[in-house]
């Protein structure tokens, strides 16, 4: 039902929003809102077909996410209008995506998804925006491919694609496995398949790049685990290798990359890709039975913060025309409550504690050392130290340098409910860790 609900408000809401955004974006909030009401009440794509299950540990998710495209919503004004029915397609797309069992739809909706984001980012108003856009797009494709090449040769070696019965045995299924999650780091943005993400994070609009960054890597990240837990666990020696390595390459070269950039965008596109490397651990520490809850509460958090950076960022672009570390100096007199909820956030990415941020970290780590992996969790930690010193420089501009003018920014009504969304997500999940805990620890 939920599915239904969303993509009827998805074919309706552009009878709207060019005349009336209030409407759109009404309509879109409802939708949102009668979905995980549904979903609440434990109604599935299962209900209809047989491939798709919703287990509390989804409906965790499924709630962080249509929240976080409600906050969107209400936030978007001017041309950004057509990215209100553009993410109820979305919501639709990632509900069935998350209650997957089959690999076959897996690949189906992960497709479906990056035709979305593509859409997403082709809202261009200036060459930047294109060539962002552009990147964005061509990633995809190669991305599509890659995996497509995967899936075909998995389905030779295969009799079902069910989750619990897929064949997990044979060096051809291993192959293909790995194809698939190659093509997959792309969406994830593990490097060395992250350089698109570093540019088109900060070059598409900001409130695109919101969506592309904070809710459809979060989706990603929890149905991939998902997707290849079974694989994971059946192969422990190539699982701890292979995605130990890329975490630590991951978080370590996007960290040392964002320290040099002065383009805020630039450093939250590289910490974006940063925290890439984090959720990854998880993965490596599969063998541990915190490793879901890991993935899961990495996701959740992740969603509210990430995509709350990149709103605010939207404000300040929108309102002063904000591009460089240069241009937030003195933000904190000129916008004060812009700023108090960008400082929270970035806190938060962080890891600072009664933050969501700190406990998703804590519990991806500690899945991490409970699987052994002593080292790439040390190694997590020292990055995470790391992080701290951009973090704390843009906020140092914003509340330590003089302002270049002092021309006032004024939260609207939308902006301020939207973010007020999304801080009260990532304070509750940086408190009350006890559902995600217990939806995932019998996974």
């Amino acid at each position: 039902m939920s599915f239904i609900i969303l993509i009827a408000a998805g074919l309706i809401v552009p009878l709207f929003y060019r005349s009336n955004i209030f409407i759109a974006k009404t309509i879109a909030v409802i939708a949102f809102l009668t979905a995980a009401y549904f979903i609440y009440q434990g109604q599935s794509l299962n209900d209809i077909f047989p491939y798709f299950d919703l287990n509390k540990a989804t409906m965790l998710m499924e709630f962080a996410l249509l929240a976080t495209l409600a906050a969107v919503s209400v936030s978007l004004t001017g041309f950004e209008r057509p990215l209100i029915a553009q993410m109820l397609f979305l919501a639709g797309i990632a509900l069935a995506l998350l209650e997957s069992n089959n690999l076959f739809l897996f690949i189906v909706l992960f497709e479906a998804m990056a035709i979305i984001s593509y859409i997403l980012v082709a809202n261009i108003r200036n060459f930047f925006n294109a060539e962002g856009a552009i990147k964005a797009f061509i990633a995809g494709g190669v991305a599509s491919g890659i995996i497509l090449l995967g899936f075909a040769l998995f389905s030779f070696v295969t009799d079902s694609f069910n989750y619990a019965n897929m064949n997990v045995n044979g060096k051809y299924t291993l192959i293909a496995v790995a194809i698939m999650l190659a093509g997959i780091f792309y969406k994830l943005t593990v490097v060395p398949m992250h350089a698109w993400a570093a540019d088109a994070y900060s070059q598409v609009n900001h409130a695109a790049a919101a969506i592309l960054s904070g809710v459809i890597k979060s989706v990603v990240l929890v149905a991939t685990f998902k997707a290849f837990y079974k694989f994971l666990i059946a192969y422990p020696l190539a699982t701890v290798l292979i995605f130990s390595f890329f975490a630590i390459l991951t978080m370590t070269l996007a960290n040392f990359m964002a320290l040099w950039q002065k383009r805020i965008s630039k450093i939250l596109a590289y910490s974006s890709i940063a925290h890439s490397g984090y959720a990854l651990i998880p993965f490596a520490a599969a063998a541990s039975i915190y490793s879901y809850a890991g993935v899961l509460y990495y996701a959740i958090a992740y969603i509210f913060m990430q995509t709350s950076v990149f709103l605010i960022l939207n404000d300040f672009r929108r309102e002063a025309g904000v591009k460089y570390l240069r241009d937030i100096k003195g933000m904190g007199k000129r916008a004060p409550i812009h700023s108090l909820f960008f400082t929270i956030q970035l806190f938060s990415l962080a890891g600072i504690p009664l933050l969501a941020g700190f406990l998703a970290k804590a519990v991806a780590f500690y899945s991490g050392v409970d699987a052994g992996l002593w080292g790439v969790v040390l190694i997590a930690a020292l990055n995470s130290a790391l992080a701290v010193g951009y973090y704390v420089w843009i906020i140092k501009h914003i509340y330590f340098d003089e302002a270049e003018n002092n021309q006032k920014i004024e939260m609207s009504a939308g902006s301020l409910i939207s973010q007020l969304i999304l801080l009260t997500g990532t304070l509750y999940f940086g408190i009350v860790a006890s559902g995600i805990l217990g939806a995932t620890i019998s996974f």
